[in-house]
């Protein structure tokens, strides 16, 4: 379902009019963390995002008497975890709220991301652990160990080059979130949800999966996607005049040269590690290594790519491009253009 920008600012005011300023100023953060992410991990679903962080909390500020009358006319049932802990209440009662008084944004994603908010679900969709980890993390929150998840998840999403290593991200950031509110409550010698326990559980085993999916994507992947990401890297991390060479017709050796200049050795030895780094944990560790640190000179062969870093002096001295035919020489205009849009959302 798609809400227009018109809709959805009428329902922040009409939000707004329900919840105190410190809570409608908590539910806006929760908003625009739910945007940040999910242009990373679920882009088509931003609309429904939104609205699902402004109703999150709509029944946050009910009396006890409020929710169990809710409860009671919507056939709520409470379990024992649920009766004593009326802080979670809002998370099942908020549904009912939804239906009752916003009946045109209902959807089985909002709610059901609403009343997963809290403590969360061992079935728990991608959409779900948006709207719980920007509650957890949004700005307004000053927490330490807040903090350091939401500036770890937005590093880790920065860093992210697909969307399934954007949801491997989210997946991290929900079990520490998780792992955080067990170690917390029991801290205090209280008890936690039960099923904040079958949820960490199951994020394990989710986030284990998502793993070895993108370790396999990059281990079976062609060895032209292979080049396309070392230069993405490469670019992203402001290396000098990248460019792409495919051999395939000429080497018997590899199937793609990727060449570019650092700004200092110290400069060179950095790119090549990053590159070395980033394949490698996806699956693709080098073949060797060639060059020393200080000698202006690395290469990083993966088999059927080869990476070559040089400082200025080097690629001047060497000139290795010349030594392919202007016909290899791949346009790598688009991306450029990848890159800088990446750079541009994590700016804003």
């Amino acid at each position: 379902m798609i809400f227009s920008e018109e809709r959805i600012e009428k329902l922040r005011e009409d939000v707004r009019g329900r919840l105190s300023e410190k809570r409608y100023l908590h539910t806006l953060g929760v908003e625009k963390m739910a945007v940040l992410i999910g242009e990373k991990c679920l882009p088509d679903r931003i609309d429904e995002l939104r609205v699902a962080a402004l109703l999150h909390d709509i029944s946050k500020e009910y009396s006890e008497a409020e929710h169990l009358s809710l409860a009671k006319k919507h056939n709520i049932i409470f379990c024992d975890d649920d009766l004593s802990a009326p802080a979670i209440w809002h998370s099942l009662t908020a549904a009912a709220v939804i239906m009752d008084d916003f009946p045109d944004f209902v959807t089985d994603d909002v709610l059901t991301a609403v009343a997963n908010h809290t403590v969360g679900n061992a079935d728990m969709s991608v959409f779900d652990e948006i709207i719980l980890i920007s509650d957890y993390t949004e700005e307004g929150r000053k927490y330490e160990k807040c903090i350091k998840v939401r500036e770890e998840m937005l590093t880790e999403l920065s860093a992210a080059r697909t969307e399934k290593e954007a949801i491997f991200a989210l997946h991290r950031a929900v079990i520490s979130s998780l792992e955080n509110n067990i170690q917390e409550l029991s801290f205090r010698g209280n008890s936690y949800h039960k099923r904040t326990s079958e949820t960490l559980s199951a994020m394990l085993i989710k986030a284990e999966r998502q793993k070895m999916d993108i370790i396999k994507d990059l281990v079976n992947c062609d060895s032209t996607t292979l080049a396309r990401e070392a230069v993405k890297l490469l670019i992203e991390k402001k290396a000098i005049d990248v460019t792409l060479f495919d051999v395939r017709e000429k080497s018997s050796v590899t199937d793609y040269y990727v060449n570019a200049t650092g700004r200092s050795q110290t400069n060179v030895a950095a790119l090549a590690d990053d590159v070395d780094a980033l394949l490698s944990q996806r699956g693709r560790a080098p073949i060797r290594v060639e060059g020393k640190r200080g000698y202006g000179w690395i290469l990083v062969d993966f088999g059927d790519v080869i990476v070559n870093v040089f400082d200025r002096d080097s690629r001047e001295f060497y000139n290795l491009d010349r030594h392919f035919p202007e016909e290899g020489r791949l346009d790598i205009s688009d991306l450029v253009e990848e890159v800088d849009k990446k750079l541009e959302i994590n700016k804003n």
